[in-house]
């Protein structure tokens, strides 16, 4: 039988396809393209904007038209569990459950049912971190592990504690078996994702943290990166900064979880940092690492948000200068305590204020690349089409190399030479 497979969201989300992938695999099914004709389809969701919920539904219904078993997981499972009118779907199956999914789905064709199997449970009474079942033959030359899951920050716009559960993190000997077994496979750089990888170990009885993972894994041999996802600001102290910048294979590259940097705002979020913390974390760490690059997060449009407070957003995304920027319009969610708030802001200032932060990002982006250019760096190449093997600086340039040897899986030396649209040339 035929399994499809699509995913939305977060590499956390990819990361759990990647595990159902390996079960459907072990008990002997086959894969396809989720726009061929398949037994079984897999929508493993997102449920973080309105957006992401609605781009849910669509392939729900992608699916459906195609024939099929149509399976729904993931976040937006958790937000609709009780949803008895959903439509397009014949299996509803919660973040815990993906665990289980080959057995429910066989369950269900056994008996043949003809409504909607629902198996959630209630994420918030899950305690301990759970994995049933390892990675261990990488898909990619920069593969990511999980090692956490859930958050405690109740950010007021949010609705992830409450469809991920709260802060649950992974045994740490657990997460170096994996890496272990994914560098054995070719896998060169692995990416330590989480829901609040800042909190990991906040659970745990023993007193370790997030920098404790990283030097573990830097040990193993072979492994040649470390890259960190998202990444809340409170956990990079000086202490801790100092610390990571010993570790030669982790990436200057801080995908910085801000979502706005102006303090009115970040109180109205909940958010338990201020603008200036931000600015002194950077300048911290562009002391210890050298030239880092910072991507991040910003949320525009939140409620309340007054043209000044938004030009302070601004401002300091200028100081900072930021490699990259996300972009998000406020997108209003239930439970949360934004959704309730007075002054929702119009729909069209905050697609005007989402466009200004856009096309600033552009600017600092080709500002920060044009100061790479005469660099020397390495590139970790990911692929190879026609004459060019492709891959990433340490700090998230996208490269491309001419070239007549196959070099996927190996670090090389270049010369970053010109800007394209979708990167750098580098010369050998």
């Amino acid at each position: 039988m035929k399994v499809a497979f699509y995913t939305l969201g977060c590499k956390v989300n990819q990361y759990e396809t990647d595990l159902m992938m390996k079960k459907f695999k072990e008990h002997g099914y086959e894969f396809c393209d989720f726009n061929e004709k398949a037994d079984i389809y897999v929508i493993n969701s997102c449920s973080v904007t309105n957006l992401s919920t609605r781009k849910t539904r669509q392939y729900l219904s992608r699916a459906r038209q195609k024939g099929g078993i149509v399976v729904l997981a993931g976040c937006y499972s958790q937000e609709i569990y009780n949803d008895k009118e959903l439509k397009n779907v014949d299996i509803v199956i919660g973040n815990q459950e993906k665990n289980d999914i080959v057995q429910i789905v066989e369950k269900y064709m056994k008996e043949n049912k003809k409504k909607v199997s629902y198996k959630v449970s209630n994420i918030a009474n899950q305690k301990r971190y759970v994995q049933t079942g390892m990675l261990t033959q990488g898909l990619q030359v920069r593969e990511s592990v999980k090692i956490e899951d859930g958050c405690n920050n109740f950010c007021t716009y949010c609705i992830i504690p409450y469809v991920r559960g709260r802060v649950r993190s992974r045994n740490i000997d657990d997460i170096e078996k994996e890496v272990r077994e994914l560098v054995k496979s070719g896998v060169g750089e692995v990416v330590l994702v989480g829901i609040e990888i800042a909190s990991y170990g906040k659970d745990l009885d023993e007193d370790i943290n997030l920098i404790d993972v990283i030097e573990k894994i830097s040990k193993i041999d072979n492994l040649k990166r470390i890259r960190l996802g998202s990444i809340e600001p409170r956990i990079l102290t000086k202490e801790n900064i100092i610390r990571m910048s010993k570790i030669d294979k982790l990436c200057p590259h801080f995908h910085l979880s801000v979502q706005s940097l102006d303090n009115n705002v970040l109180k109205r979020m909940n958010r338990k940092y201020t603008r200036e913390n931000v600015f002194e974390i950077v300048d911290n760490i562009r002391k210890y690492f050298t030239n880092p690059a910072f991507t991040c997060d910003i949320i525009v449009g939140f409620p309340q948000e007054t043209d000044k407070e938004f030009n302070n957003t601004i401002e300091g995304v200028k100081r900072i200068g930021f490699y990259e920027v996300h972009a998000f319009k406020y997108s209003k969610r239930k439970w949360t305590v934004a959704a309730k708030m007075d002054g929702q802001v119009d729909g069209n200032v905050a697609q005007h204020r989402s466009e200004v932060l856009i096309d600033l990002a552009s600017k600092l982006k080709r500002k920060y690349i044009e100061n790479e250019i005469g660099k020397k760096e390495k590139v970790l190449i990911e692929s190879q089409r026609k004459d060019y093997a492709y891959g990433y600086t340490p700090n998230y340039i996208m490269t491309k190399v001419k070239t007549d040897e196959n070099l996927i899986g190996k670090e090389i030396e270049v010369t970053l030479d010109k800007m394209e649209l979708d990167g750098v040339v580098a010369l050998i």
